[in-house]
Protein backbone atom coordinates (compact mmCIF):
# COMPACT_ATOMS: atom_id res chain seq x y z
CA UNK A 1 0.00 0.00 0.00
CA UNK A 2 2.70 2.07 0.87
CA UNK A 3 4.16 1.82 -2.68
CA UNK A 4 1.19 2.45 -4.43
CA UNK A 5 0.55 5.79 -2.43
CA UNK A 6 4.03 6.67 -3.47
CA UNK A 7 3.24 6.00 -6.99
CA UNK A 8 0.04 8.63 -6.99
CA UNK A 9 1.72 10.96 -5.18
CA UNK A 10 4.17 10.97 -7.96
CA UNK A 11 1.12 11.10 -10.77
CA UNK A 12 -0.36 13.74 -8.63
CA UNK A 13 3.23 15.47 -9.19
CA UNK A 14 3.32 14.78 -12.31
CA UNK A 15 -0.41 16.02 -13.50
CA UNK A 16 -0.04 18.96 -11.42
CA UNK A 17 3.47 20.21 -13.24
CA UNK A 18 1.60 19.77 -17.07
CA UNK A 19 -2.20 21.00 -16.10
CA UNK A 20 -1.50 23.82 -13.14
CA UNK A 21 -0.01 27.13 -13.71
CA UNK A 22 -1.04 28.90 -10.05
CA UNK A 23 -2.12 27.92 -6.81
CA UNK A 24 -4.54 31.15 -6.55
CA UNK A 25 -7.61 29.72 -5.19
CA UNK A 26 -10.60 31.68 -7.34
CA UNK A 27 -11.81 30.98 -10.16
CA UNK A 28 -8.89 33.25 -12.08
CA UNK A 29 -6.90 30.27 -13.11
CA UNK A 30 -9.36 28.68 -14.89
CA UNK A 31 -8.96 30.86 -18.23
CA UNK A 32 -11.04 31.56 -20.89
CA UNK A 33 -9.68 30.14 -24.07
CA UNK A 34 -11.39 33.32 -26.14
CA UNK A 35 -10.06 35.91 -23.97
CA UNK A 36 -6.99 38.76 -24.78
CA UNK A 37 -4.07 38.88 -24.38
CA UNK A 38 -2.03 40.42 -21.15
CA UNK A 39 -2.62 43.79 -20.18
CA UNK A 40 0.87 44.58 -20.97
CA UNK A 41 0.41 43.32 -24.52
CA UNK A 42 -2.81 46.11 -25.02
CA UNK A 43 -0.96 48.43 -27.01
CA UNK A 44 0.54 45.76 -29.55
CA UNK A 45 -3.00 44.37 -29.33
CA UNK A 46 -4.74 47.38 -29.78
CA UNK A 47 -2.50 47.93 -33.59
CA UNK A 48 -3.85 47.03 -36.70
CA UNK A 49 -3.57 43.58 -37.59
CA UNK A 50 -2.22 42.89 -41.73
CA UNK A 51 -3.43 39.53 -42.51
CA UNK A 52 -1.29 38.45 -45.73
CA UNK A 53 -1.16 34.61 -45.54
CA UNK A 54 -3.86 31.95 -44.57
CA UNK A 55 -3.05 32.15 -41.02
CA UNK A 56 -5.03 28.35 -40.53
CA UNK A 57 -2.51 26.50 -43.21
CA UNK A 58 -1.16 23.95 -40.92
CA UNK A 59 -4.24 22.81 -39.82
CA UNK A 60 -6.29 22.75 -43.06
CA UNK A 61 -5.45 18.76 -43.43
CA UNK A 62 -5.27 17.70 -39.87
CA UNK A 63 -6.72 14.74 -38.87
CA UNK A 64 -7.52 13.94 -35.43
CA UNK A 65 -7.99 10.62 -33.19
CA UNK A 66 -6.71 9.26 -29.93
CA UNK A 67 -4.11 7.54 -31.56
CA UNK A 68 -0.89 7.43 -29.91
CA UNK A 69 -2.38 9.18 -26.81
CA UNK A 70 -4.70 8.07 -24.15
CA UNK A 71 -7.63 6.16 -25.62
CA UNK A 72 -10.99 7.61 -26.05
CA UNK A 73 -11.96 4.99 -22.94
CA UNK A 74 -9.43 6.58 -20.62
CA UNK A 75 -9.52 9.63 -21.46
CA UNK A 76 -13.41 9.88 -20.35
CA UNK A 77 -12.26 8.55 -17.13
CA UNK A 78 -9.79 11.01 -16.70
CA UNK A 79 -12.26 13.77 -17.51
CA UNK A 80 -14.99 12.07 -15.37
CA UNK A 81 -12.26 12.06 -12.35
CA UNK A 82 -11.73 16.02 -13.18
CA UNK A 83 -14.97 16.90 -13.33
CA UNK A 84 -15.57 15.72 -9.54
CA UNK A 85 -12.85 17.61 -8.50
CA UNK A 86 -14.20 20.49 -9.99
CA UNK A 87 -17.26 20.49 -8.16
CA UNK A 88 -15.99 20.13 -5.56
CA UNK A 89 -13.58 23.32 -6.19
CA UNK A 90 -16.40 25.72 -7.28
CA UNK A 91 -19.95 26.18 -7.44
CA UNK A 92 -21.87 25.10 -10.47
CA UNK A 93 -25.27 25.80 -11.07
CA UNK A 94 -28.44 25.45 -13.11
CA UNK A 95 -28.83 29.24 -14.15
CA UNK A 96 -28.51 29.29 -17.71
CA UNK A 97 -27.89 25.61 -18.13
CA UNK A 98 -30.53 24.90 -20.43
CA UNK A 99 -29.29 27.72 -22.85
CA UNK A 100 -26.06 26.53 -22.61
CA UNK A 101 -26.44 22.45 -23.50
CA UNK A 102 -29.10 23.68 -26.62
CA UNK A 103 -26.67 25.60 -27.95
CA UNK A 104 -23.48 23.91 -27.01
CA UNK A 105 -25.20 20.15 -28.08
CA UNK A 106 -25.82 21.90 -31.52
CA UNK A 107 -21.72 22.89 -31.90
CA UNK A 108 -21.07 19.72 -30.74
CA UNK A 109 -23.16 17.59 -33.65
CA UNK A 110 -21.62 19.55 -36.25
CA UNK A 111 -18.05 19.08 -34.72
CA UNK A 112 -15.32 17.29 -36.06
CA UNK A 113 -15.96 14.82 -32.94
CA UNK A 114 -19.39 14.67 -33.06
CA UNK A 115 -20.04 10.49 -31.41
CA UNK A 116 -18.47 11.95 -28.11
CA UNK A 117 -20.40 12.08 -25.29
CA UNK A 118 -20.25 15.92 -24.50
CA UNK A 119 -21.47 17.67 -21.17
CA UNK A 120 -22.07 21.05 -20.85
CA UNK A 121 -21.39 22.76 -17.27
CA UNK A 122 -21.92 26.31 -15.90
CA UNK A 123 -20.17 27.94 -13.23
CA UNK A 124 -21.33 30.62 -10.17
CA UNK A 125 -19.33 33.44 -11.04
CA UNK A 126 -18.96 36.86 -11.83
CA UNK A 127 -15.46 36.39 -14.11
CA UNK A 128 -16.42 35.80 -17.91
CA UNK A 129 -14.16 32.74 -18.10
CA UNK A 130 -15.29 29.37 -19.88
CA UNK A 131 -12.51 25.95 -20.55
CA UNK A 132 -13.02 22.64 -21.12
CA UNK A 133 -11.40 19.00 -19.86
CA UNK A 134 -10.48 16.08 -21.65
CA UNK A 135 -13.42 13.28 -22.27
CA UNK A 136 -15.92 16.46 -23.22
CA UNK A 137 -16.41 18.52 -20.03
CA UNK A 138 -17.09 22.58 -21.17
CA UNK A 139 -17.33 25.14 -18.83
CA UNK A 140 -18.43 28.72 -19.37
CA UNK A 141 -19.56 31.30 -16.19
CA UNK A 142 -22.62 33.09 -15.50
CA UNK A 143 -20.96 36.29 -16.29
CA UNK A 144 -20.19 34.86 -19.64
CA UNK A 145 -23.75 34.15 -19.87
CA UNK A 146 -25.11 37.81 -19.39
CA UNK A 147 -22.03 39.17 -21.71
CA UNK A 148 -22.91 36.72 -24.78
CA UNK A 149 -25.85 36.68 -27.30
CA UNK A 150 -26.55 33.43 -28.86
CA UNK A 151 -24.15 33.44 -31.59
CA UNK A 152 -21.38 34.86 -29.21
CA UNK A 153 -21.82 32.13 -26.33
CA UNK A 154 -21.76 29.33 -28.93
CA UNK A 155 -18.40 30.66 -30.57
CA UNK A 156 -17.19 30.22 -27.04
CA UNK A 157 -18.39 26.61 -27.23
CA UNK A 158 -17.33 25.61 -30.35
CA UNK A 159 -13.86 26.82 -29.68
CA UNK A 160 -13.47 24.87 -26.52
CA UNK A 161 -15.11 22.07 -28.54
CA UNK A 162 -12.49 22.26 -31.05
CA UNK A 163 -10.17 21.58 -28.17
CA UNK A 164 -11.45 18.75 -27.12
CA UNK A 165 -11.65 17.30 -30.84
CA UNK A 166 -7.99 18.27 -31.53
CA UNK A 167 -7.14 16.35 -28.06
CA UNK A 168 -4.53 19.42 -27.16
CA UNK A 169 -4.89 18.38 -23.39
CA UNK A 170 -3.87 14.65 -24.20
CA UNK A 171 -1.23 15.85 -26.09
CA UNK A 172 0.69 18.15 -23.70
CA UNK A 173 0.00 15.09 -21.02
CA UNK A 174 1.93 12.52 -23.61
CA UNK A 175 4.63 14.94 -23.45
CA UNK A 176 5.31 14.00 -19.95
CA UNK A 177 7.96 11.09 -19.86
CA UNK A 178 6.01 9.30 -16.61
CA UNK A 179 2.99 9.24 -19.29
CA UNK A 180 2.95 5.23 -19.34
CA UNK A 181 2.30 5.49 -15.29
CA UNK A 182 -0.62 7.84 -15.61
CA UNK A 183 -1.60 5.86 -18.21
CA UNK A 184 -1.49 2.58 -16.36
CA UNK A 185 -3.20 4.29 -13.23
CA UNK A 186 -6.08 5.66 -15.58
CA UNK A 187 -6.55 1.81 -17.07
CA UNK A 188 -6.64 0.41 -13.18
CA UNK A 189 -9.64 2.39 -12.34
CA UNK A 190 -13.07 0.62 -13.14
CA UNK A 191 -14.96 3.01 -11.01
CA UNK A 192 -15.01 5.77 -8.35
CA UNK A 193 -14.20 3.24 -4.80
CA UNK A 194 -11.25 1.44 -4.27
CA UNK A 195 -7.80 2.21 -3.96
CA UNK A 196 -7.27 3.22 -7.07
CA UNK A 197 -10.16 5.76 -7.10
CA UNK A 198 -9.52 7.19 -3.98
CA UNK A 199 -5.78 7.64 -5.13
CA UNK A 200 -7.06 9.19 -8.40
CA UNK A 201 -9.14 11.75 -6.90
CA UNK A 202 -6.61 12.89 -4.44
CA UNK A 203 -3.97 12.97 -6.93
CA UNK A 204 -6.60 15.06 -9.21
CA UNK A 205 -7.97 16.83 -6.54
CA UNK A 206 -4.56 18.42 -5.74
CA UNK A 207 -4.87 19.86 -9.50
CA UNK A 208 -7.91 21.29 -9.00
CA UNK A 209 -6.89 22.73 -5.24
CA UNK A 210 -3.95 24.36 -6.85
CA UNK A 211 -5.99 25.79 -9.71
CA UNK A 212 -6.66 23.60 -12.42
CA UNK A 213 -5.02 24.85 -15.58
CA UNK A 214 -5.25 23.55 -19.36
CA UNK A 215 -2.23 24.53 -21.17
CA UNK A 216 -2.15 25.41 -24.49
CA UNK A 217 0.34 26.80 -27.05
CA UNK A 218 -0.33 29.74 -29.34
CA UNK A 219 -1.09 27.48 -32.04
CA UNK A 220 -3.43 25.29 -30.09
CA UNK A 221 -5.66 28.60 -29.53
CA UNK A 222 -5.45 29.21 -33.36
CA UNK A 223 -6.26 25.80 -34.03
CA UNK A 224 -9.64 25.98 -31.60
CA UNK A 225 -10.58 29.27 -33.02
CA UNK A 226 -10.62 27.73 -36.61
CA UNK A 227 -12.08 24.47 -35.83
CA UNK A 228 -14.48 26.65 -33.36
CA UNK A 229 -15.45 29.24 -36.49
CA UNK A 230 -16.06 26.54 -38.77
CA UNK A 231 -17.92 24.66 -36.29
CA UNK A 232 -20.41 27.50 -35.79
CA UNK A 233 -21.35 28.07 -38.99
CA UNK A 234 -22.07 24.59 -39.77
CA UNK A 235 -24.04 24.15 -37.08
CA UNK A 236 -25.70 27.46 -38.32
CA UNK A 237 -24.50 29.90 -36.12
CA UNK A 238 -23.69 33.43 -37.66
CA UNK A 239 -19.83 32.98 -37.31
CA UNK A 240 -19.62 36.50 -36.97
CA UNK A 241 -20.78 36.33 -33.27
CA UNK A 242 -16.87 35.29 -32.94
CA UNK A 243 -16.03 38.50 -33.84
CA UNK A 244 -17.87 40.57 -31.66
CA UNK A 245 -17.31 38.20 -28.97
CA UNK A 246 -13.79 39.35 -29.27
CA UNK A 247 -14.53 42.70 -29.72
CA UNK A 248 -17.26 43.29 -26.27
CA UNK A 249 -14.36 40.87 -24.03
CA UNK A 250 -11.63 43.51 -25.33
CA UNK A 251 -13.86 46.80 -24.48
CA UNK A 252 -14.46 44.98 -20.72
CA UNK A 253 -11.17 44.47 -20.64
CA UNK A 254 -10.35 48.26 -20.90
CA UNK A 255 -13.03 49.08 -18.40
CA UNK A 256 -11.99 46.48 -15.55
CA UNK A 257 -9.84 43.97 -16.50
CA UNK A 258 -10.34 42.14 -13.20
CA UNK A 259 -13.47 40.48 -14.54
CA UNK A 260 -11.55 38.55 -17.22
CA UNK A 261 -9.51 37.37 -14.43
CA UNK A 262 -5.52 36.49 -14.96
CA UNK A 263 -5.35 36.64 -18.82
CA UNK A 264 -2.81 34.18 -21.02
CA UNK A 265 0.17 35.92 -22.02
CA UNK A 266 0.81 33.34 -24.80
CA UNK A 267 -2.34 33.93 -26.67
CA UNK A 268 -2.52 35.34 -30.18
CA UNK A 269 -3.42 39.17 -29.68
CA UNK A 270 -7.33 39.82 -30.29
CA UNK A 271 -6.44 42.02 -33.24
CA UNK A 272 -4.51 38.96 -34.60
CA UNK A 273 -7.67 36.64 -33.72
CA UNK A 274 -9.94 38.87 -35.22
CA UNK A 275 -8.28 39.33 -38.54
CA UNK A 276 -7.92 36.03 -38.44
CA UNK A 277 -11.46 34.99 -38.28
CA UNK A 278 -12.97 37.44 -40.97
CA UNK A 279 -10.21 35.45 -42.98
CA UNK A 280 -11.61 32.56 -42.46
CA UNK A 281 -15.52 33.88 -42.62
CA UNK A 282 -14.09 35.43 -45.98
CA UNK A 283 -13.17 31.98 -47.33
CA UNK A 284 -16.02 29.90 -46.06
CA UNK A 285 -18.48 32.30 -48.20
CA UNK A 286 -16.21 31.81 -51.35
CA UNK A 287 -17.18 28.48 -51.33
Amino acid sequence: MKRKNLRFNFVAATLAALLCATTAPSLIPIQSHLLLSAPENHARATTAFVQYDDPYSDFRNARYSNAGLLNERNEVKLGLQLHREVTKKFRLTDVGLDRVERLGQRCARASLRPNLLYKFHVIQSREINGFSLPGGHVYVTTALLRLANDDELASVLAHEIGHIVARHSLKTLKQSQEYDEIAKSLGELTGVVGDVGRDLGVALGQIVGQGFLAVHTRDEEREADFLGVRGMTRARFDPQGMITMFQKLQRVEEQDANLLGTLFSDHPDVQERIANTRYEIARMTRR
